[in-house]
């Protein structure tokens, strides 16, 4: 049972992050990111390289994949990991919105559209560019997402594999949505390479956990500077991780 200021009832099971790595348009150098969490402001950037990514595939790609399997191809080669978990609240959202508001103008579909509209692009691009011929999930939980992607890397671990990549990630949200989504974050992806262990531990809080953050944003904050803890939000109830 972990302990955070009486507030956790149920312990969870651990893992270790082996590494951790975050990309944003304007964010790339780790000085930058310290920068950034420290400030918390978000640079007035736009595009930004994807050295791992042809440059007629990138092109094609919406901002969000391009930063999910930017990041995910780097992290994978450097780490020989044997699953992979992509979430993303939003997925394809700006693609699927194009898509809509075409069918509703009965204007032909874009067949690059269409085609890269389901959610599961990023994992299925980041496999297909990296060749690697592992076991990937695709999640979308509303606010919950990344913790649905600590679950189920957690649970990839129990079954026996011995590295997994979580990638969480969010691109630009169509102008259509704003309306809805006024509060969210710009476009960014977070990576972790998880493997059993106990350097994290997590605990079900009986009060209202302060939602600092994007769940994964928080988590990569701590890892930057070091923190004891973070709280990720399951879309019902916090959940603390502390630093064993």
């Amino acid at each position: 049972m972990v302990m955070y200021q009486g507030l956790c009832v149920l312990s969870h099971p651990g893992f270790s992050i082996i590494d951790a790595a975050a990309l944003a348009p304007g964010l790339v150098t780790r000085e930058q990111w310290l920068e950034w969490a420290h400030t918390g402001v978000w640079p007035m950037a736009e595009g930004m390289q994807t050295p791992h990514l042809p440059m007629m595939v990138a092109r094609r790609m919406s901002q969000g994949a391009r930063l999910a399997v930017e990041l995910a191809l780097s992290m994978m080669e450097q780490h020989p990991v044997d699953g992979a978990v992509f979430a993303s609240r939003h997925g394809e959202l700006d693609r699927s919105i194009t898509l809509l508001q075409a069918l509703a103008a009965q204007r032909a579909l874009s067949p690059t559209d269409f085609s890269q509209s389901v959610h599961n692009t990023s994992a299925g691009l980041a496999s297909i560019q990296g060749q690697h011929s592992i076991p990937m999930s695709s999640l979308a939980a509303g606010e919950g997402s990344f913790a649905a992607a600590l679950h189920e890397a957690i649970g990839m671990l129990a079954d026996g594999l011995q590295k997994v990549l979580v990638v969480a990630f969010e691109g630009r949200i169509p102008t259509f949505s704003q309306p809805w989504l006024a509060d969210e974050m710009p476009p960014r992806a977070v990576a972790l390479v998880l493997a059993k262990g106990g350097e994290w531990q997590g605990c079900r809080a009986t009060t209202s956990v302060p939602r600092e953050m994007d769940g994964a944003l928080s988590c990569w904050r701590a890892q930057l500077m070091g923190l004891s803890h973070f709280s990720v939000f399951d879309g019902r109830q916090g959940w603390l991780w502390q630093r064993n």
